[in-house]
């Protein structure tokens, strides 16, 4: 009888610090306000003095991932990978900001992999991106054309072993070739 209690004791006591663990990790509230605050804390956790404004969130199709779009004060984009879990908050997996006008990143997701492209689109000059994988035979086109500032996104097939990086390819409304020194004009 002993036996039974110390054994359901433990799986209690496991059971109870599981929890707390989980809640601890997943504590972002799902309101601007707290991502943005919480997006700030993450970003200054080195010698960087970032001050990251939100400009939008979108799930990654029926996944519990979410990419959230922000702006640097110093003008520049970037993303954050944001998982939400069983208790509605969220918690932050990774980040990334710089200078390039657009950047392709590879997301893990707990329904398979995705491309996600994340920039600018200055004066709206492009109206597409193709997207192709350095490693693999694959390719996908982001329609870019309303928004100066994006995220997209393409669910990857599940046989893509190397789904980074990729060549990222800007095209006009012509479907002509855009240089990136165009864009920096």
């Amino acid at each position: 009888m002993k036996k039974v209690i110390y054994l359901l004791s433990f799986i209690v006591i496991i059971s109870i610090g599981y929890t707390f663990y989980f809640f601890n990790q997943y504590n972002i509230e799902d309101k601007r306000a707290t991502i943005q605050s919480s997006l700030k804390e993450w970003s200054n956790r080195g010698s960087e003095s970032i001050d990251p404004d939100v400009i939008e969130a979108v799930q990654l199709d029926d996944t519990s991932s979410y990419i959230v779009l922000f702006e640097t004060q110093s003008n520049n984009i970037g993303y954050a990978h944001f998982i939400k879990g069983w208790n509605g908050n969220f918690k932050i997996e990774h980040s990334g900001h710089g200078t390039n006008i657009v950047k392709y990143q590879k997301i893990k997701t707990n329904k398979g992999m995705y491309g996600i492209l994340v920039g600018k689109n200055p004066d709206l000059k492009i109206d597409h991106i193709k997207a192709k994988l350095y490693h693999e035979d694959f390719s996908f086109k982001a329609n870019v054309n309303a928004d100066e500032k994006f995220i997209r996104y393409q669910q990857l097939p599940p046989d893509i072993e190397k789904a980074f990086p990729a060549e990222l390819t800007f095209y006009d409304k012509k479907s002509s070739v855009i240089e990136l020194s165009e864009l920096l004009n």
